[in-house]
């Protein structure tokens, strides 16, 4: 049988000490740590998803998991339920008083810190959070973003969630979200290699199409061995992937590469032969707060100018992991060049974050699963025009025949790099290259005259075929 409870109220205002009890009570406060219950964080992070769409700021979401420690008994040694309680009330002292704080379960606390929060501003508040309890408690921490990883609250719900076992199985404290399926993640990083291999650099041309000179170097790992020439594998790791390596070993070795490399350059320098350089970022390192100051101490260190080294980045892997390190890069002078990796949307985004954008990268090879002519042309004026807007550089990946190198130059692309442009080289060999070279590099003189003599016809049944390729003079005009 339904029952019916009336609740009947006095008359006059109540009294505050009566209305903190029954706010208390209705707010499903722990009595323990003070904090309340998940659900009316919950109603709250619904309430700031709401204002997000509405135009409000940004916010971050994070799930915070706590185990005990292993330890000798003993009469100092606190119970689990008493650190729980040290732990939450420490939760309470630390925050801002627009920051949100929630008891999730028995070991597991929820906390919504509006205001647009930084990434590095995020991840040095859990080494605070974990600080305090070294060698008691092992703290580890998911952080999803609203609205850049979703704009519902279960969603992003489930995305803290799911970032913390990240952080427990990567054995870190503080851990971004990272999406599964990401168009990139057939292309992550690869497997640690011994160091000395993994820190030998090698170099790939990128020429410029509309003056025919070297424009840089890329910097690649491990020449000749493999891997070799598919550093730009930069992309975040999934999901449920198994770390591969640990953050530290990875910039580790990026700043080895990058130590070498410049070692390298500066002693062509030397010899007057003046390159510049430009290193790929794993994705996975575009929120370390360290990368930038030593990457930019190791510029200092071989006096190399920071104009002189771009830094490429994915799009995906900005729109993930923020800005804030390509925006401490930029602010002292390094240029920054975005992979669009075919995903407009996260293009457009990611060049919208850093203050500024030198180059746009994309892949040509793609464009041979466009049906016609006339999309391949669109695309690339499109992208042209973009890159235009941002007063950035387009740069052309993966060509492989000098047909198709005219084309994309007639369409205003302004480099290129590609089997037509030069393979990857070892340090040694890149002084005589540069000073052996008499026509496209990576291609003998014969065999350059025999390409650049080719009607258009035949690189227009290549991509007929869905294969890159050239253009009749007709429809590869380069738009005015």
């Amino acid at each position: 049988m339904n029952q019916l409870r009336i609740v009947v109220m006095e008359d006059g205002p109540l009294q505050e000490q009566d209305h903190d009890a029954t706010l208390r009570h209705l707010g499903l406060i722990d009595a323990r740590t003070g904090l309340p219950h998940r659900d009316l964080l919950l109603d709250r992070l619904g309430q700031a998803v709401a204002s997000v769409s509405r135009g409000g700021a940004a916010f971050a979401l994070m799930c915070i998991g706590i185990s005990v420690l292993p330890g000798p008994p003993g009469p100092s040694r606190a119970e689990p339920e008493a650190l729980r309680d040290e732990f939450a009330h420490q939760l309470l002292a630390m925050s801002r008083h627009t920051d949100s704080f929630a008891l999730s379960g028995p070991d597991e606390f929820l906390a919504l810190i509006p205001g647009n929060p930084s990434v590095g501003g995020l991840m040095t508040m859990g080494q605070k959070m974990a600080a305090g309890f070294a060698g008691r408690l092992q703290v580890h921490i998911g952080v999803a973003l609203c609205p850049r990883h979703a704009a519902d609250a279960g969603v992003l719900l489930q995305q803290a969630c799911a970032a913390l076992e990240q952080a427990r199985g990567a054995q870190v404290i503080t851990a971004l979200y990272e999406p599964r399926g990401l168009g990139t993640a057939s292309r992550c990083e690869p497997a640690p290699e011994p160091e000395d291999e993994a820190c030998t650099p090698g170099f790939v041309p990128v020429i410029d199409l509309q003056e025919g000179g070297l424009l840089r170097l890329q910097i690649v790992a491990g020449a000749g061995g493999p891997g070799s020439g598919s550093s730009t594998d930069f992309a975040p790791t999934s999901i449920g992937a198994p770390p591969r390596q640990d953050r530290s070993q990875q910039q580790h070795q990026l700043l080895g590469l990058l130590d070498r490399a410049l070692q390298a350059a500066s002693g062509w320098r030397r010899q007057g032969l003046k390159v510049r350089l430009s290193l790929p970022l794993p994705g996975r390192l575009l929120d370390e707060p360290t990368l930038a100051p030593a990457l930019l101490a190791l510029l200092d260190r071989h006096r190399w100018p920071a104009p002189d080294l771009t830094v490429e980045a994915r799009s995906a892997a900005i729109m993930q992991r923020g800005a804030e390190v390509i925006e401490a890069l930029s602010s002292a002078g390094v240029p920054l060049s975005i992979d669009d990796e075919g995903d407009g949307m996260a293009l457009h985004l990611a060049m919208a974050a850093p203050a500024s954008v030198a180059e746009l990268k994309f892949d040509s090879t793609s464009l041979g699963l466009l049906r016609s002519e006339a999309q391949r042309i669109a695309v690339v004026r499109a992208l042209v025009a973009l890159a235009q807007g941002w007063q950035a550089r387009v740069v052309a990946t993966g060509v492989d025949d000098l047909l198709t190198r005219a084309w994309l130059a007639e369409l205003g692309c302004d480099a290129a790099q590609g089997p037509a442009c030069g393979r990857e080289l070892p340090a040694d060999q890149v002084p005589a290259w540069c000073a052996g070279r008499s026509g496209p590099p990576g291609l003998s003189t014969n065999t350059a005259a025999t390409q650049a003599t080719m009607p258009a016809s035949a690189a227009g049944s290549r991509l007929a075929h869905g294969q890159s390729g050239g253009a009749s003079a007709a429809e590869g005009s380069r738009p005015r």
